[in-house]
């Protein structure tokens, strides 16, 4: 505990950073939809390999093994049109994230009936949260501007918040008493 006290401060820069990545979103919505649309391309390329191992590694174990492997491998070909062009990603993020999201959406649904035969009680959180994906992922890709305005306000936001949480945990870090 005492080398996380002395390092306080670092908890405190990243605070700092989220907001002022905040800002930026805020204050450059046009370049933070590029950034943004480049974040969300390594996000996904490195999700959708993860995915595509886990489904090859558990078709022995899993008969729907090919829908978590149809899954991975979108996430990988989303990745590739993102990083490849930036700029044209951007001015259509909102169509590849709704489209993402119903497709997650989809795969949720489905999985959900797998748990649901694995007797897992909570199946159908699952079968909502798919419904519930599929309906915001058409929402956000049926208005191109709205959904873009929406990706960069969520991410606007969910920095303003983690940094503030960050700057606040500093702080209660740097007053915690030593042992």
């Amino acid at each position: 505990m005492k080398t996380i006290k002395q390092m306080w401060w670092l908890t405190l820069l990243r605070g700092l950073i989220l907001l002022a990545l905040a800002f930026y979103v805020f204050t450059q919505p046009i370049s933070a939809l590029i950034s943004i649309a480049i974040y969300i391309g390594i996000s996904l390329l490195f999700t959708g390999i993860g995915q595509t191992i886990m489904a090859i590694a558990s078709r022995n174990d899993d008969e729907k093994w090919i829908w978590s492997l149809t899954g991975g491998l979108i996430e990988i070909f989303f990745a590739f049109i993102l990083l490849s062009y930036p700029a044209m990603t951007a001015a259509s993020l909102s169509l590849i994230v709704g489209f993402w999201i119903m497709v997650f959406g989809i795969m949720t649904f489905a999985n959900s009936f797998q748990s649901k035969k694995e007797g897992l009680s909570n199946w159908w959180l699952g079968l909502i949260s798919g419904i519930f994906n599929v309906i915001i992922g058409y929402i956000i890709s049926n208005n191109i501007v709205i959904g873009s305005i929406a990706i960069t306000i969520w991410i606007g936001f969910g920095f303003l918040v983690a940094g503030f949480v960050n700057i606040n945990l500093a702080l209660a870090i740097r007053s915690l008493k030593s042992h």
